[in-house]
């Protein structure tokens, strides 16, 4: 199909043209989801500014290069039967986050207010408070926004192979991926990571922004692929098995709140096992200074019987000095007194002579 054939496709898709009638749907609402900067809110500039065909306005709010802004799943109306949804992006990855990304993916969070990442009883209140706001008629379809400039390591790949199997399950659909920024990095090696975790459909952008919004063909062209492609998708989905929207958001919400209770009894016993393991290294290092401190005290008392010894031993050889001394000098006292003794009278010797 050139533009204008994809143009009239997308204008003109309704549920109730499909085989089986609409069957409860009125509206395709495209959840984009992702970490936080990595281009959803220039992705829906860039989806409106395409589909309008009008002057460039920054309808999402997209700032600067880092993005992360947005803190609400903003609805963004394109035709009468397609809204983009511009949900909060994570910060990582984490169970908790998850649970608030399963929850605005499966739409069981009202459009328009503020998502705030929560712990399991706040999360599961909310869902269950946003109940009656929820419309069944709605039919989920995930996108993942990754930027090419941010690179994947392997644990991310893991964790991303996790995270679309599992909104696989809870939306039926498994995402398709949407790269921005597809000239900031390896985009074969980014596509690449992501064919390996089992994604078939991925499109490639340069999104329109206020610094950058000159027209291309490309660009125009690949968006409206993408809307194709999702159109169609969904159209398989709708006609060839039959569909009860009210039942399939029950279970969204079973399956979501399922989930939290779970991953947050996990995150309690992690928080547990680490709470343990914190005191029993407390514990430890304890034992540790201590028995360091009985070490330096054995030293000291070993060091200052050292000094005692050894300061008894110079006594020791004090002493023995001395009376070696002292021994030395009676044997002299004693050799002069003798030698006194046989040494003659000279005065007596004169004596005798004169007699």
């Amino acid at each position: 199909m050139d533009s204008d054939e994809m143009r009239h496709f997308i204008q003109n898709f309704s549920f109730d043209r499909c085989k089986r009638g609409s069957q409860g749907f009125n509206r395709i609402l495209i959840q984009l989801f992702g970490l936080l900067g990595n281009g959803k809110s220039s992705f829906i500039n860039t989806c409106i500014y395409v589909w309008e065909d009008q002057q460039f306005k920054n309808w999402a709010k997209a700032w600067g290069s880092d993005g992360g802004s947005t803190t609400e799943r903003i609805p963004y109306k394109l035709t009468e039967n397609i809204t983009l949804v511009d949900n909060r992006g994570c910060a990582k990855m984490d169970e908790r986050e998850y649970g608030e990304i399963y929850a605005q993916l499966g739409n069981l969070l009202p459009l328009g207010k503020k998502v705030e990442w929560a712990k399991e009883f706040q999360l599961v209140e909310r869902i269950t408070r946003a109940e009656k706001e929820i419309k069944s008629s709605d039919f989920v379809f995930p996108v993942f926004i990754h930027s090419v400039r941010n690179e994947i390591t392997l644990q991310e790949k893991e964790d991303l192979k996790s995270l679309f199997h599992t909104a696989q399950m809870l939306t039926g659909v498994f995402p398709i991926v949407v790269l921005t920024r597809k000239t900031a990095g390896s985009l074969i090696a980014t596509e690449g990571i992501f064919r390996d975790i089992g994604v078939d459909r991925i499109f490639s952008f340069e999104n329109y922004t206020q610094k950058d919004h000159m027209k291309t063909r490309g660009k125009h062209e690949e968006l409206l692929k993408f809307l194709c492609e999702v159109i169609k998708d969904v159209q398989f989905r709708v006609e060839k098995i039959p569909r009860d929207p009210v039942k399939e958001t029950a279970e969204r919400r079973k399956f979501v709140l399922k989930y939290v209770h779970e991953a947050d009894m996990r995150a309690k016993q992690r928080e547990e096992e680490n709470r343990k393991a914190k005191e029993k290294a407390e514990r430890e290092k304890i034992l540790r200074e201590q028995e360091e401190a009985r070490r330096k005290q054995r030293e000291r008392e070993e060091q200052k019987l050292q000094e005692d010894l050894r300061r008894k031993q110079q006594e020791l050889e004090r002493i023995k000095e001395q009376e070696s001394q002292d021994q030395k000098a009676k044997e002299l006292q004693a050799e002069k007194e003798a030698q006194g003794a046989k040494k003659p009278n000279r005065f007596l010797a004169i004596f005798k002579s004169k007699k």
